[in-house]
């Protein structure tokens, strides 16, 4: 399985939109998404969706073109590895797994020897960034830079990173995407 992990520096930041883009971009992996968040849905700490029209951000990722999608939350970040590697196993037919968090790692959830990538998605001001993406971010591979951001400025360790600047109203483009196919595909 090809294991993508997308984590942002908050919320609205871009992390379902360019997430959705990818899965719509490369529909060559037969993707389970899934979006792991600290507040219980349901009172579930793992929960399907079904509905590609819903509005949710699970739902989102179905109209985007993935085959499952799942919500993990509530749980810590030991138990939402736990999870998300139990909802992957519920999703047998799928080849990617996009999993949309700051504290999961991508070797929390990959078996030995599948591909993996780590994005970050940066938007706002630096200064306002959640400190989830600071502890994550020396593990992720690439940027994805929101509309006005600029990667000169950034302090250590954001540097030294593959940089994809997204248009305003963009969620994706033709580098990026070139990009994790090439990690992930191969």
């Amino acid at each position: 399985m090809a294991v993508l992990v997308i984590a942002g520096s908050g919320r609205g930041a871009g992390k379902t939109a360019v997430g959705c883009a990818l899965i719509a971009a490369l529909p060559e992996l037969r993707w389970v998404a899934v979006k792991v968040t600290p507040h219980l849905h349901r009172d579930e700490e793992i929960w399907e969706e079904v509905d590609f029209r819903s509005g949710k951000d699970t739902g989102r990722y179905l109209a985007a073109g993935a085959g499952r999608a799942f919500l993990v939350g509530g749980v810590g970040v030991a138990d939402a590895a736990g999870l998300v590697v139990g909802a992957r196993s519920r999703a047998a037919l799928c080849d990617g797994l996009l999993v949309e968090s700051n504290r999961i790692t991508a070797g929390s959830v990959a078996r030995p020897g599948e591909r993996v990538v780590t994005l970050a998605v940066l938007a706002g001001a630096e200064a306002e960034w959640k400190a989830s993406l600071r502890e994550c971010v020396g593990g992720v591979d690439a940027l994805v830079l929101g509309s006005g951001l600029d990667a000169n400025g950034f302090e250590s360790p954001f540097r030294r990173k593959p940089v994809f600047s997204l248009g305003e109203g963009h969620w994706c483009v033709p580098e990026l995407v070139r990009f994790v196919r090439g990690r992930l595909v191969g």
